[in-house]
């Protein structure tokens, strides 16, 4: 399962000044990824971990700061990059952490030379994340041991995987049982059960596991996605409750977005039939 890439803006219904805090933070995250790792480590920059960047340093009353900056994707353009920013920097760090795992797990379960050579820039990055965060990184590990000895299983309980997956990401977004964890948890939980209905039928295609095959063996697709859509819909209501309990100083038009919009079309999209499927992507998000 990809896992990434589920969190992020609903572009009909965002402000020009919003979309391009966005841009911000996701150019300060690529960059950071590069200054901090690697070239190639920023090949596994994702909306998700922007989303985080974003949110942590919302809730943080230190001024933002943002300059200006070319890049080799935009060559003759510079935009504004959010810059030496702490939130920034962890996010970075999460992002490796949780790419090298699951690379490690994927290689586990299906060797190939191809994903051996994706581990490698991420090999020669995990050490420092190691030392700076210890007991996230044990978090982790446990979980995807977890969560892929679960799949190995062919365990019938999209909950139970799920909550795997939500623990990893409850931990990411924060060390205590606040607001901020509980908002990681129902996040991480939406994005592998998204994941799960996406890829559905791509799975029963190469008899890959996915939790529905062995809820509802004899459902069709449609109420497999009927099915997903009402554990997400849940799970996201879930989320709205815990971001409110924050208390958010700046980019609030940009969360709510996010929070409120962004995250039901991208449920929408998963659920719905290839057709309408693609007229979505037109009017979704792209940086």
């Amino acid at each position: 399962m990809g896992l990434f890439g589920y969190v992020t803006f609903y572009r009909d219904e965002l402000k020009i000044k919003d979309f391009d805090k966005f841009k911000g933070y996701y150019c300060g995250l690529c960059k950071e990824l590069g200054k901090r790792f690697n070239q190639l480590v920023r090949l596994g920059l994702s909306y998700d971990f922007t989303f985080l960047a974003l949110l942590l340093d919302s809730v943080d009353k230190s001024d933002t700061r943002f300059v200006r900056s070319g890049c080799f994707k935009h060559l003759g353009k510079k935009k504004n990059v959010v810059w030496d920013n702490p939130h920034v920097r962890y996010a970075a760090d999460m992002s490796v952490a949780l790419m090298y795992y699951k690379l490690i797990d994927d290689l586990k379960d299906s060797f190939s030379p191809a994903s051996a050579l994706a581990v490698l820039p991420y090999w020669f990055c995990v050490r420092k994340v190691k030392k700076l965060y210890p007991k996230k990184i044990s978090v982790i590990k446990k979980q995807l041991a977890a969560l892929s000895a679960l799949e190995r299983s062919k365990c019938p309980s999209v909950d139970e995987t799920a909550d795997c997956f939500a623990k990893i990401m409850g931990t990411v977004f924060s060390d205590c049982a606040d607001a901020l964890g509980e908002l990681g948890y129902n996040i991480g939980r939406f994005i592998y059960i998204a994941d799960a209905a996406d890829d559905y039928e791509k799975d029963v295609r190469k008899n890959n596991y996915n939790p529905y095959r062995y809820m509802y063996p004899d459902a069709d697709v449609s109420g497999i996605k009927n099915t997903a859509a009402q554990s997400m819909a849940f799970t996201l209501s879930m989320a709205a409750q815990n971001y409110e309990k924050l208390e958010v100083v700046k980019n609030k038009d940009l969360l709510d977005n996010i929070i409120y919009l962004g995250l039901r079309q991208r449920m929408d999209m998963v659920i719905s039939c290839d057709d309408c499927r693609k007229k979505g992507n037109k009017n979704g998000e792209s940086i």
